[in-house]
């Protein structure tokens, strides 16, 4: 292959990390992860589900994509659609397991935390 398809493969694995890391600082900042504290079990169950939706109907359902590119607005057209495939298969199930980890270490100080006011008489 010529240098610049490499080239252009090197800077969509760039942006396509790029947005891995943005998903998960957004989810990470400290103030996301208070408002996450706060959601109950159904919220965190159906960011699940939601994240899980995707994957379902790409492992069940039996899809064949043939594209033939020969203008630059389909081209446009297809990387945008790839695009929001890989948010839909990576990025929303990354928020999915960030969030439910958040979640669950929040959980777990909190009941820590009243188990030790239930020790000490407080």
């Amino acid at each position: 292959m010529p240098p610049i398809v490499w080239g252009l493969g090197a800077v969509a694995g760039l942006v396509l990390a790029g947005l891995c890391v943005a998903t998960a600082y957004g989810v990470l900042r400290p103030g996301m992860r208070a408002d996450i504290a706060q959601w109950s079990v159904a919220q965190i169950a159906t960011l699940v589900v939601t994240a899980a939706i995707p994957w379902l109907v790409a492992w069940l359902a039996p899809i064949t994509i043939s594209v033939n590119i020969h203008t630059l607005p389909v081209l446009i057209g297809w990387l945008l659609l790839a695009m929001l495939a890989f948010g839909m298969l990576v990025l929303l199930p990354l928020a999915a397991i960030l969030a439910t980890g958040v979640w669950w270490l929040a959980r777990r100080r909190r009941t820590s935390a009243l188990r030790q006011d239930d020790e000490t008489g407080v």
